[in-house]
């Protein structure tokens, strides 16, 4: 069994189908892979699920472009771990468009 959550919570598949997971399911690794809240989880909830991979950490990974984890900051310092330049006071929308201008040239 993998982790645990505490709340009901609504994912989109890579199809765009909304599921809805909550305290009593079995969350599939796809589905956890996509809830970046962790006040959605379970403190108790067991470490069993997917080993994420050394390089895997939130700065390094792109976040989600939409619901919990898409906020400015998130993206602020994805950015600046990549060493994408963004001017001060750039939004959300900035960023990420200066992200993806970056990704495009490599």
């Amino acid at each position: 069994m993998g982790r645990r959550l505490r709340t009901h919570v609504h994912v989109h598949d890579a199809d765009g189908r909304t599921h809805v997971f909550g305290p009593d399911d079995d969350v599939p690794d796809w589905a956890a892979e996509r809830i970046g809240n962790p006040k959605a989880w379970a403190d108790d909830a067991p470490a069993d699920g997917p080993e994420p991979d050394a390089d895997d950490t939130d700065e390094n990974s792109e976040p989600p472009r939409s619901g919990p984890g898409s906020g400015e900051a998130s993206w602020a310092a994805y950015a600046a771990a990549r060493g994408i330049e963004v001017p001060d006071g750039a939004s959300r929308k900035d960023i990420i468009a200066a992200v993806d201008a970056a990704n495009a040239e490599q």
